[in-house]
């Protein structure tokens, strides 16, 4: 008969295995760094970031997922299992702005704009013309200048090029705050916390108001699955639905959703925090965003109740991606949806016998689709609605692997839990880092944008070649701005007939002090990756200016082309 171990050499067995479970997170740092070493970010491929990972980054990722569950099965102590998320997001999330060294997707360079005029002001302009839903609801740019001022930076550039590290550790420790809410069982709310990590790869952790508006809306929910007295609850919950109100639109609707919700449920006293909720946000909409709230109020109206129009808003979007690779990226995130939905069914159908967790957090989850009743947000409904509804999601995930009735983690819950990772995976970094080489932008295309909104006149006009470049992060309120991507297609199709004659009508129009012309790089990959004009567009319009000797090329860079009037087109 084989004899087992003295107890004393069991526990240094144990020991050394759970010290390599430990390590593990700094051996997978150290593979990643030395995997993205000498990469360049201008090779990456149709795919975006994926076609620089080497097998290395592969290990590191294998070794980071697999280290965590197997601690998790080895039940090692919540610091080691922290260190694994907090070394994914690190990895994932920060390799952007390291190997990057400018701040990806052009909408977050947009968001430093409204920074920007804050800074320069002091206020906001409800009734400006430009970015008018952003003076309207502040908040977060508010709150972005003082950050600024305060990090002694010269403008949020660098801030912002970290925001999604920053947001994301802040969605892990929120979520902690509201899984503990949900269950006390703490294999469910590590697993869940790492699914979610996992399957939220809809990309809102940029620079931007619903990055912050979610983490509030999180607190939120955590704070009311907490067994609190009326006096102890009533200043927090104020507080942070202030702040959600003033600093987004569509997060308010979600968070009345919820609130009612977990009132109904009775996980939370107080029938009357639903209407305080709704005062507060109503009065911000009807005093600080009024000018924004009048004029667009029917446009509110005619999406209410149109769920399969507003559905389809988000569906024509995603179907403007015609590559081949463009597809693999988004049904790679469809398949991600699809699996960590498939799961938390399973895991309501296993667990249906035990209330609690289950009914509040299946509520929580099923509640976002009422948005899609209500708004088309911009053809980007179906994408908040699975955002609010992922961590509920993830949890109810997480409870699909666990064994009925008991509070273990075995080797078959492994397994379960393994099988999931590998599924969603491939489709989380398809859908997150699949656009990447659209996202990114070079530091000369940054110092061209740089150039002409440092050197443009107050009235110039500035026509983008497209949106998709770093834009407007700079004075921005003093242009007018055409980009010919969201021209009409009889106006791109008769600019494109003769692109000289065309621009000379509108450069040499009076009421615009100058005129400029922005070609980068980006905005061609844009062009060529949504198909709104053809894929050479800019090449054409490019090579017209350059022949015309009413055009001249002020400013040039092998990214980036700034195109004005010559002397001879001025003094026409």
């Amino acid at each position: 008969m084989s004899r087992l171990p003295p107890p004393k050499a069991r526990w240094r067995l144990k020991f050394r295995r759970d010290l390599v479970l430990a390590a593990l997170p700094l051996l997978a740092a150290a593979l990643w760094i030395v995997s993205f070493r000498g990469a360049d970010p201008r090779n990456m491929g149709a795919l975006g970031l994926l076609t620089l990972f080497t097998p290395l980054a592969v290990v590191a990722l294998v070794l980071l997922l697999g280290g965590f569950l197997a601690s998790l099965y080895r039940h090692l102590p919540g610091w080691v299992l922290g260190t694994y998320l907090v070394t994914y997001i690190a990895l994932l999330h920060g390799t952007p702005p390291v190997l990057y060294d400018t701040l990806r997707y052009s909408w977050a360079y947009k968001h430093v704009g409204i920074v920007d005029y804050i800074m320069r002001n002091g206020s906001v302009d409800p009734g400006i013309e430009s970015g008018q839903i952003y003076h309207n609801w502040p908040g977060f740019f508010a709150g972005g200048a003082l950050l600024t001022e305060f990090s002694g930076q010269p403008d949020t550039l660098v801030i912002a090029s970290w925001a999604p590290v920053v947001f994301n550790l802040l969605n892990l420790l929120v979520l902690r705050f509201v899984f503990r809410g949900l269950t006390r069982n703490r294999t469910v709310v590590w697993l869940g916390l790492m699914f979610f990590l996992l399957i939220n790869w809809v990309g809102q952790d940029y620079y931007s108001p619903q990055a912050l508006a979610y983490v509030l809306y999180l607190s939120l929910i955590g704070l009311m699955l907490r067994p609190m007295s009326r006096g102890k609850m009533i200043i927090p919950f104020v507080i942070i639905v202030a702040a959600i109100a003033v600093s987004h639109q569509i997060t308010p609707m979600m968070m009345l959703l919820a609130v009612f919700g977990l009132i109904a449920l009775r996980r939370t006293k107080g029938w009357y925090l639903p209407w305080i909720a709704g005062a507060i946000t109503g009065a911000w909409a009807l005093t600080g965003a009024l000018d924004y709230t009048l004029p667009n109020i029917m446009d509110l109206v005619s999406e209410f109740g149109n769920v399969v129009g507003n559905a389809d808003q988000t569906l024509e979007k995603a179907s403007e991606q015609t590559g081949r690779s463009a597809l693999q990226v988004v049904w790679g995130g469809r398949f991600t949806v699809a699996v960590s939905v498939l799961a938390s069914l399973i895991g309501v159908w296993r667990h249906r016998t035990t209330g609690g967790l289950l009914l509040t957090a299946t509520l929580l989850m099923v509640l976002p689709g009422v948005l899609v009743l209500t708004t088309g947000f911009g053809g980007e409904v179906l994408f908040r609605a699975f955002l609010f509804a992922a961590p509920f999601i993830a949890i109810l995930a997480a409870e699909a692997c666990m064994p009925r009735g008991g509070h273990g983690f075995p080797l078959r819950s492994l397994l379960a839990a393994a099988t999931i990772v590998l599924l969603v995976t491939p489709g989380f970094l398809l859908g997150y880092y699949g656009k990447e080489q659209q996202n990114y932008f070079t530091p000369q295309e940054v110092e061209a944008s740089r150039w002409v909104y440092t050197r443009a006149a107050p009235e110039s006009l500035l026509v983008e070649g497209s949106t998709n470049y770093p834009g407007r992060f700079i004075d921005y309120d003093k242009f007018t701005y055409v980009p010919l991507d969201r021209e009409p297609e009889d106006s791109i199709e008769d600019l494109l007939e003769d692109p000289a004659a065309k621009l000379f009508g509108w450069f040499s129009d009076p009421k615009y002090s100058d005129a400029y012309l922005l070609i980068t790089r980006g905005q061609k990959l844009g062009v060529e990756e949504d198909s709104s004009m053809p894929a050479d567009a800019l090449e054409r319009i490019e090579e017209s200016l350059r022949k015309s000797k009413d055009f001249k090329v002020a400013f040039e860079s092998p990214d980036a082309i700034a195109f004005t009037l010559s002397d001879a087109g001025a003094a026409r």
